[in-house]
């Protein structure tokens, strides 16, 4: 029931980005990421997307509670938008 979820061919980060009208490059790159981890369809090949997941998959195998989970994953997701 919430109010963003997948729309056609675009993952909620997407639909996010579109939704509020963001311009941020950075934003619209770390879009495409997220779009090739979530829907697996490797529409964008994004080269950073392998590293990315390599990063997750090792937050998940070490960290067991879900909100350590989510402040390591937004740490990594400030990261790489900074570097983009």
């Amino acid at each position: 029931d919430g109010d963003f979820t997948h729309e056609g061919e675009l993952c909620t980060f997407e639909v996010l980005i579109q939704r509020f009208k963001l311009k941020s490059p950075p934003l619209k790159e770390l879009a495409k990421i997220v779009h090739d981890l979530d829907i697996r369809d490797d529409k964008y090949e994004h080269p950073a997307t392998s590293g990315i997941k390599a990063i997750f998959d090792g937050i998940i195998s070490s960290a067991t509670k879900d909100q350590d989970r989510l402040n390591l994953g937004s740490k990594s997701l400030d990261h790489l938008k900074a570097s983009l």
